[in-house]
């Protein structure tokens, strides 16, 4: 959930205040080089030669016979195999993450799938009832393979689905490591900080933004929450500058809230505003340095 732009110049912060923690491997994996790169290493060359989900099932039938057979959910079922062909033998528990994410959207579907009625066709609903079987236990199956893993996407995993703490303290102290690259690890730890430090949630967020490589893949709903932050730890200028931040990367977003602040304060406008332009500046040009800018001071 996001912190309205619109709010009362004084407020506390909410306790979650950022978007969901991206459940899509296809896009949570990017810049990663774990086990199963391999897959998208042999994509990269092309088609040519990698087998269609048809040769996969030809030649590896288990794993395609305990999914449905039908054109339903054809794209989720063609992920599973694919997951499974190109880690049939990786001993990692790193792939198992995407395999589960990959599960729970093909649930989803065949459970959908399975309440259209086919009056013609009643075989249908056989198939499409072995799938969610199949989804069902590899979901159960993977989770207690995984429970006690220290990958930080599978802790994460266990953490938001099955409030473990435990894996929560794993997925903590990898995110506060220097090794951390996915900036989208440290705004789901941010969304926990926040509750209790809001300092140390202001430094991981200004880490997390070092790490995005592309400005329009950064939730805007971030600089509301710095905004905010500075709100309410009585740090106008900072409130100010992420106000501005905000605007800069969304048109539709009006100018009052950053202008009472000013005003009410007596706000030096003119360097924040400076200071405004060369965040975004950075931002667009995947240089921020939260140091270097000297927000610190602010």
């Amino acid at each position: 959930m996001l912190i309205s732009f619109i709010m009362p110049v004084k407020n506390a912060v909410s306790g979650v205040l950022f978007s969901k923690f991206p459940t899509n491997w296809r896009y949570v994996w990017r810049g990663t080089s774990l086990g199963f790169v391999s897959l998208f290493a042999i994509v990269g060359c092309g088609d040519l030669f990698e087998p269609t989900i048809s040769e996969i099932c030809e030649a590896h039938s288990a794993m395609c016979s305990d999914l449905n057979l039908d054109a339903r959910c054809r794209f989720q079922r063609a992920e599973i195999i694919r997951l499974r062909y190109y880690n049939q033998d990786n001993q990692d528990d790193a792939y198992k993450y995407p395999l589960l994410l990959e599960f729970e959207e093909y649930l989803t579907c065949i459970e959908e799938a399975q309440h259209i009625e086919h009056i013609k066709r009643k075989g249908k609903e056989a198939t499409r009832l072995k799938g969610v079987i199949t989804a069902q236990r590899e979901i159960q199956r993977l989770s207690r393979e995984t429970k006690q893993s220290s990958d930080p996407y599978l802790t994460y995993y266990h953490w938001t689905r099955f409030n473990d703490e435990a894996a929560f303290k794993r997925f903590e102290q990898y995110a506060q490591s220097n090794q951390v690259k996915d900036p989208e690890l440290l705004v789901s730890l941010a969304s926990v900080q926040i509750k209790t430090d809001q300092r140390r949630t202001v430094d991981t967020l200004y880490r997390a933004l070092s790490l995005y490589t592309d400005s329009d893949d950064i939730d805007i709903g971030i600089y509301h929450s710095l905004a905010s932050i500075g709100l309410d730890i009585d740090n106008y200028r900072m409130a100010y500058v992420w106000y501005g931040v905000a605007e800069a990367f969304d048109d539709t977003l009006p100018q009052t809230q950053r202008q009472q602040l000013g005003e009410k304060y007596s706000l030096p406008v003119d360097i924040l505003d400076s200071i405004i332009d060369e965040i975004v500046s950075a931002l667009n040009s995947n240089t921020f340095d939260a140091k270097a800018l000297k927000l610190q001071k602010l």
